[in-house]
C-alpha cells in the first residue's frame, strides 16, 4: 500500500519483490495501472516492513506483450522521437497538441509506452506525468541512431575525397560536396559526384535515379536538387541529367523538324538546339564544305564560325548524351572528315573518347590534341585526374596518344586562343592535303 517512511531501505540478500498491480483501479480500458520495481527488485519498505510506492504507470493488460507499431499513427520521425527516452508529459503535449492523449494512450495499448503518474492517496493523480518507451524500443532507435551517425560521416568522408578531386575541373559540385549537410540531399550529391568522377553519362533523369535507387519515381526531381545545391550546368549534362540536352551548331547546316525544314546557314553560329523527345531532328551538311569540327570550347567555337562560316562546328556542350551523340554521328557520315577538339584534359579526354566511340569505325576522324600548339602550362593534374587519365593512355588509338600527351604534359589547357591556333594548324594541314 502506498506510505511508509522514505528513510527505509530494501533488506540485503532478500528474494525480489512481485510487481504490484493497483487491481482496483479499472478506469483505464484496457490497461492496468502498476507500481514499477525499482532496479533492485525491491520495493521500499515501511516501518512495518510492508512495501510501499510513490508513483504508478499505465502499460498494456499483458505484461509480457510485445511492442507493436500502430499503423498510420505517428509518422518516422514522430515515431523515432517517441522511442528513443522518456519524455515529460509537457513535451508530448507540445508536440501533438490536442491529439497528445489519444496518441500516448494508443501508444500504452499496443505496449510501446508506459504512462507515469503521481500517486494521490492510493490513485493516479489527475495529471500525467512522463511517458516511458518500451526498453526493446528505445534501444533499437539508439542503435538506428548509432548507425545513421555512422553513415552519416563515412557520407561525409566521401564527400571530402570528391570535392577535393573535383575542385578543379567542377568548383560548383565540389563546393556543394562541402556545404551540404542534409544526409539525403548529400548522398545524392555524393552519388552524381561519383558518377562524374567515373565519366558516367546517363540517357536522362529517370535512367539516373532508376540506375540508383531502383525506382524512378525515387528522386524524380533530382535535376532540380543537383542545380540548387550549386551543380554548374555543363556537370549536368556530363551526367546526363539535362532533360533536354542541347547541341550548339554552325555552319552550312540544315535541320530537318517533321515537315519543316530550317537553314542555319545565313545566320553566325554556333546555335544552341535544344533537343527534345517530343521533336524528332535530323542534320544535313551541304556536300563539299570540308571536315565537320566538334568543339568543346564554346569561345573557340564562336570564333572559328565568325572566321569560316563555310565549316559545320557542332559544339558539344560537354559530355554529350546519347541524342547529341546521335546527332554528331549523323552529322560526321555526311563530312569528309570529323575533328574533334577538347580541353587537354580529363573532361577533354573523355568527350573525345565518347564521340570518337560513337563514330561509325570507317569514317576519317582526327582528335586534335591542343597541347601541340603554343599554350601557357594550366593546373597541374590531381592524383585523381592522373589516375583516371591512365586506363585511356593504355589505348592503341587516337585517343590513348592523346590521354598519354595529356600525362606527359602534367597540366591541363583549356585556352580559347590555343584551342583556336590548333585547330586551324590541323584544318591548313588537312586542305593542303
Amino acid at each position: 500500500m502506498p506510505g511508509g517512511s522514505a528513510s527505509d531501505n530494501a533488506v540485503p540478500d532478500a528474494e525480489p519483490d512481485r510487481e504490484i498491480v493497483l487491481t482496483w483501479i479499472t478506469d483505464y480500458p484496457g490497461l492496468v495501472v502498476y507500481a514499477p520495481l525499482p532496479a533492485s527488485g525491491r520495493y521500499p519498505r515501511d516501518r512495518n516492513g510492508d512495501p510501499y510506492y510513490r508513483s504508478v504507470r499505465l502499460r498494456a493488460e499483458n505484461p509480457g506483450q510485445p511492442p507493436r507499431r500502430p499503423a498510420g499513427l505517428l509518422s518516422d520521425t514522430d515515431w523515432a522521437w517517441m522511442t528513443r527516452s522518456e519524455h515529460a508529459w509537457r513535451q508530448v503535449a507540445d508536440k501533438f497538441g490536442a491529439q497528445a492523449e489519444t496518441i500516448v494512450f494508443a501508444l500504452a495499448r499496443a505496449a510501446c509506452v508506459t504512462i507515469g503518474y503521481d500517486l494521490k492517496g492510493s490513485r493516479p493523480a489527475p495529471s500525467r506525468k512522463r511517458v516511458y518507451p518500451h526498453p526493446d524500443l528505445s534501444a533499437a532507435e539508439k542503435y538506428r541512431r548509432a548507425v545513421r551517425r555512422d553513415q552519416r560521416s563515412t557520407l561525409q568522408s566521401r564527400a571530402a575525397e570528391l570535392a577535393a578531386d573535383l575542385r578543379d575541373e567542377w568548383p560548383g559540385v565540389a563546393q556543394a560536396l562541402h556545404t551540404t549537410e542534409h544526409p539525403d540531399r548529400l548522398g545524392w550529391a555524393v552519388t552524381a559526384a561519383t558518377d562524374l568522377t567515373a565519366g558516367v553519362v546517363h540517357n536522362s533523369v529517370r535512367a539516373f535515379v532508376q540506375t540508383h535507387a531502383g525506382s524512378t519515381k525515387a528522386r524524380d526531381d533530382v535535376q532540380r536538387l543537383l542545380t540548387e545545391l550549386g551543380f554548374e550546368p555543363d556537370a549536368l549534362a556530363a551526367l546526363g541529367l539535362s532533360r533536354s540536352p542541347y547541341i550548339g551548331i554552325g555552319g552550312p547546316v540544315r535541320l530537318q523538324v517533321s515537315d519543316a525544314v530550317i537553314d542555319l546557314s545565313p545566320l553566325p553560329g554556333p546555335h544552341d538546339i535544344r533537343l527534345s523527345p517530343q521533336h524528332t531532328i535530323s542534320i544535313d551538311i551541304r556536300r563539299g564544305t570540308g571536315p565537320l569540327l566538334i568543339i568543346e570550347n564554346r569561345q573557340a567555337a564562336e570564333t572559328l564560325c565568325d572566321i569560316d562560316a563555310g565549316v559545320p562546328v557542332i559544339w558539344c556542350h560537354g559530355q554529350p548524351p546519347e541524342p547529341v551523340l546521335n546527332l554528331i554521328a549523323e552529322a560526321a557520315v555526311q563530312a569528309s572528315s570529323t575533328l574533334i577538339c577538347t580541353d587537354a584534359d580529363l573532361g577533354g579526354v573523355r568527350i573525345a573518347a565518347r564521340i570518337h566511340d560513337h563514330l561509325a569505325a570507317e569514317l576519317t576522324v582526327h582528335v586534335i590534341d591542343v597541347g601541340a600548339a603554343r599554350h601557357q602550362p594550366g593546373r597541374a593534374f590531381s592524383a585523381h585526374s592522373r589516375a583516371h587519365l591512365e586506363p585511356f593512355a593504355t589505348r592503341n588509338d587516337q585517343i590513348g596518344a592523346f590521354a598519354r600527351n595529356c600525362l606527359d604534359r602534367g597540366y591541363a589547357i583549356e585556352q580559347e586562343a590555343t584551342v583556336k591556333a590548333a585547330l586551324t594548324e590541323a584544318l591548313d594541314r588537312i586542305r593542303r592535303n
